[in-house]
């Protein structure tokens, strides 16, 4: 994840979703439409300039553990 964050694409909202594409983690503008499934957590430019706080963090790992569980049953 932190790969995909720091090589997301240009953003005019300034928010990006995580998204699992392809077999692999990558970061789109929110502006873009996407299947809530593959969705893994969302971040603002700020969030990626400044840092995560831990309990961001630890709910974006979290909520990837729980998506890949479920994806490889």
């Amino acid at each position: 994840m932190t790969t995909a964050i720091k090589h997301r694409t240009i953003s005019n909202t300034l928010c990006w979703w995580i998204i699992y594409y392809h077999d692999r983690i990558c970061c789109i503008p929110t502006n873009v439409k996407v299947p809530p499934e593959i969705i893994l957590g969302q971040f603002t430019e700020d969030q990626a300039k400044n840092g995560f706080t831990p309990t961001d963090r630890d709910g974006l790992n979290e909520y990837a553990v729980h998506f890949f569980k479920e994806l490889y049953k």
